[in-house]
């Protein structure tokens, strides 16, 4: 008996810890001296270049952020910026993304991508190393969107059919907020 309730304790614990992220330090860090990235967290967003230019933390040189709209573990979605997963539609995810570019005009970054376009192909198995551009930010309940996608180079495994039905899944569009949140 001892051991069911605290086994349940234990439980209850971890559940109500899931989803909570530690808040960033002004150095970036968080509280136990990780960078946000550093605990594998969808939120987790990569550090600036350091060069102190608002552009390169997804503002505009006037201060105004770009976000894109993350589906990850969340339907509703969140804003999120530089996301090493990013669930970008209902269709598509790219996932280990590293940002080499994100600014108020558009972001440039390298990563994996897969989706229900290529399930039978095995992709959530292995899925294709592509490069992506973000760009066309919307303003949506005050807030700016990247609403769209290039693939500027694919992975040499990639057949073509594979590219025509990523591309046929969301048209290179992206989700941004419908409503007020």
């Amino acid at each position: 008996m001892k051991r069911t309730l605290l086994a349940g304790a234990v439980l209850a614990l971890a559940v109500s810890a899931c989803g909570q992220a530690e808040e960033p330090e002004e150095d970036g860090t968080t509280a136990g001296g990780d960078s946000p990235e550093a605990d594998g967290s969808p939120e987790g967003t990569a550090t600036d270049s350091g060069s102190g230019d608002t552009a390169a933390d997804g503002g505009t040189a006037d201060g105004e952020e770009v976000y894109v709209l993350n589906l990850y573990g969340d339907e509703e979605g969140f804003d999120d910026q530089r996301p090493t997963e990013y669930v970008a539609s209902e269709f598509t995810t790219f996932s280990d993304m590293e940002w080499d570019e994100w600014s108020g005009a558009g972001a440039r970054g390298g990563g994996e991508v897969l989706g229900t376009w290529c399930m039978d192909q095995g992709c959530q198995d292995d899925p294709y190393d592509v490069e992506i551009e973000l760009g066309e930010p919307v303003e949506a309940d005050g807030t700016r969107y990247f609403s769209a996608y290039t693939v500027t180079e694919y992975d040499e495994d990639m057949p073509e059919e594979q590219r025509d039905a990523l591309e046929q899944a969301d048209g290179g569009r992206l989700n941004v907020p419908a409503r007020p949140r």
